[in-house]
């Protein structure tokens, strides 16, 4: 025996055994019944563990399958919205009307909506101004950029009167998108 090999021979432990080989030899030294007894530990442990991940995989499953309608539904809810933007995409922008024919245009359009308004042109532009209600005038403007391709500039409000209705008075942009 060497000097290097003692300190490990003496605290009971071989210098070459791997840990599997050392839980080998500690198994092997055990009593019949020990052995035994740790089979069924190990046993009963993972028959554990394997219930429940089968268990956890069966409430996820479960749970996929209660979802899995509503995401089909989503799906084609995005299939037809993407069908109709290419739609859109693919229809021609509307032309512009002539300039002498905007301020009648305009004028059909609130009416349509029940806006009191007047309107004018002023160079390249056109001026409105009138009485409304606010979702009213909203809609009225989306309706004007869309149809006749007008772009308001400048909106300024003042507070709705006793009526009910807001003073307005907006700008154009002709042409715009």
């Amino acid at each position: 025996m060497t000097a290097s090999s003692t300190p490990a021979l003496a605290s009971g432990r071989s210098p070459a055994l791997s840990p599997i080989a050392r839980l080998r030899a500690w198994y092997a030294a055990c009593a019949p019944r020990e052995r035994r007894m740790l089979v069924l530990a190990v046993a009963v442990v993972l028959g554990g563990a394997l219930i429940s991940t089968a268990e956890q995989l069966a409430a996820e499953r479960e749970r996929l399958a209660r979802r899995l309608p509503a995401a089909r539904l989503a799906y084609l809810g995005m299939e037809q919205d993407s069908l109709g933007l290419a739609a859109l995409r693919e229809r021609p922008t509307p032309t512009a009307p002539p300039l002498a024919a905007l301020p009648d245009s305009i004028r059909a359009a609130a009416s349509a909506r029940g806006i009191e308004a007047a309107a004018r042109i002023a160079g390249d532009r056109v001026e409105v101004g009138g009485r409304t209600t606010l979702p009213a005038l909203v809609d009225w403007l989306a309706t004007l950029h869309a149809e006749q391709r007008l772009r308001p500039t400048r909106l300024e409000l003042q507070a709705a009167g006793t009526d009910g209705l807001a003073r307005f008075d907006a700008m154009f942009e002709v042409g715009g998108q």
